[in-house]
């Protein structure tokens, strides 16, 4: 398990920074969950903006990334496959 930076700042009620190493990751978010208990590692769950799955099962899956859900993914530590083309 990797460990990240995060913040958390409510700039209205309605909008929020959510900020992991510094990367403003909330055009990406559908929501999150923040767990915190006495002598335990606050666990933080991110519900990210996947838009569609096609062909699952298959080599040749595509996956459509709502806007700001590739950028929440890289600053976790993905690596993005390279592109065919």
């Amino acid at each position: 398990m990797s460990r990240h930076q995060v913040e958390i700042h409510p700039d209205s009620l309605d909008r929020c920074r959510v900020l992991v190493d510094g990367v403003d990751i909330a055009r990406g978010l559908v929501g999150l969950h923040l767990r915190m208990g006495v002598g335990e590692i606050p666990q933080l769950d991110l519900d990210l903006k996947v838009i569609d799955v096609t062909r699952l099962g298959s080599v040749e899956t595509e996956v459509a990334l709502g806007a700001g859900v590739h950028e929440a993914l890289v600053a976790l530590g993905w690596t993005p496959p390279e592109s065919a083309g």
